[in-house]
């Protein structure tokens, strides 16, 4: 994502400039439009899979305290649930997590001018955004990203809270429900089948309100971060490609990984609560649609708001930054590979 701007006040593609003469494959002329957009949902899904392991410890440990470490949690989980357990719940977020990416990458870029001609106006016919590219793209990446991110999250909230019910389905339900009677234990053995299956008992208990379950939690987190994330790895890369090249606008694979990594190592420190928050209503709301197939009342609402910054907001970060180091350098350094490559 070259974050400098040209002379006429434009903001040149999410990736800089590319040498089409090393391309392997030619995108037929009807899908050069969505070309970028294609090759972010193929990185996305490559990154996804290999982080998603990750992604269900943080959230585990986000949900319930009965895990004295990550550790521990990963031993819990694989002794109860294997290699699978790891896995529960995968297939909705390759498909939401993947579109969500490609969707945000196309909002990005195609909001970015317009966001640049709003704050800066005509300030750069006369010369006065144009200063320090450096400095002057910061605030255009922030507002474009929270943008693009509130966008997207319209769409992948109900994927997302489908993903936290596989995740911690059998967690709430070996912790809540051991003292049912004998006759409902085989009933409270069995975890959803799909998917499918996980949506339609939401749907059926809560209705279809239910799939936005924290939703004003997580809109404004895919807001923040998606702003603070995009300013921070275009920032960060055209500082590397700076000092690498003596070109902001030459990449290289070194400045990919790192501006990648460490975009979603910070965007993830200081969002971290909200997601916390976010996971905790939905957590509440899992459990209590697994007390009503149990025959059980619901447990009365619960008021989660986030007040102050606690240490317990923060159970899971440290999974949380590791997986998101390793996701957004996957994702970076395959993206624009396939950027570079394939035209």
């Amino acid at each position: 994502m070259s974050s400098s701007i040209s002379k006429d006040g434009s903001i040149p593609a999410i990736t800089g400039e590319i040498d089409y003469s090393k391309a392997i494959h030619i995108f037929p002329n009807i899908l050069q439009p969505y070309r970028s957009t294609m090759i972010a949902y193929g990185s996305s899904f490559v990154a996804t899979t290999i982080g998603f392991p990750l992604d269900t410890v943080k959230t585990r440990m986000q949900t319930h305290k009965n895990f004295k470490s990550y550790f521990d949690c990963i031993k819990k989980t694989y002794r109860n649930e294997g290699t699978k357990g790891f896995f529960r719940g995968i297939w909705a977020p390759l498909i939401s997590t993947s579109f969500s990416k490609s969707f945000s990458v196309f909002l990005f870029t195609s909001v970015k001018p317009y966001t640049y001609d709003t704050i800066y106006g005509d300030d750069t016919k006369n010369g006065l955004a144009l200063t320090h590219p450096f400095i002057t793209n910061i605030p255009v990446c922030f507002f474009s990203g929270c943008i693009a991110g509130g966008g997207v999250s319209l769409f992948a909230c109900p994927f997302e809270f489908t993903k936290i019910y596989a995740q911690i389905e059998k967690v709430i339900k070996n912790k809540s429900f051991k003292d049912i009677p004998k006759n409902l234990a085989a009933q409270n053995a069995e975890l959803t089948s799909s998917t499918l299956q996980t949506v339609k008992n939401i749907v059926k208990h809560e209705g279809v309100r239910g799939l936005y379950s924290g939703f004003k939690y997580h809109f404004i987190r895919d807001s923040l971060s998606s702003g603070i994330y995009y300013s921070v790895y275009e920032s960060f890369k055209w500082g590397m490609n700076n000092i690498i090249n003596k070109d902001p606008n030459q990449s290289s694979q070194i400045s990919i990984l790192l501006a990648g990594g460490s975009a979603g190592i910070l965007c993830w420190s200081l969002i971290f609560p909200i997601d916390t928050t976010k996971s905790l209503i939905q957590k509440d709301v899992v459990t209590n649609i697994l007390r009503k197939q149990q025959g059980l009342e619901p447990n009365p609402p619960k008021i989660r708001k986030l007040q102050k910054i606690e240490r317990s907001l923060y159970r899971g970060l440290g999974i949380s930054v590791t997986r998101s180091f390793i996701v957004n350098m996957v994702f970076f350094s395959s993206f624009e590979l396939a950027m570079a490559y394939i035209a």
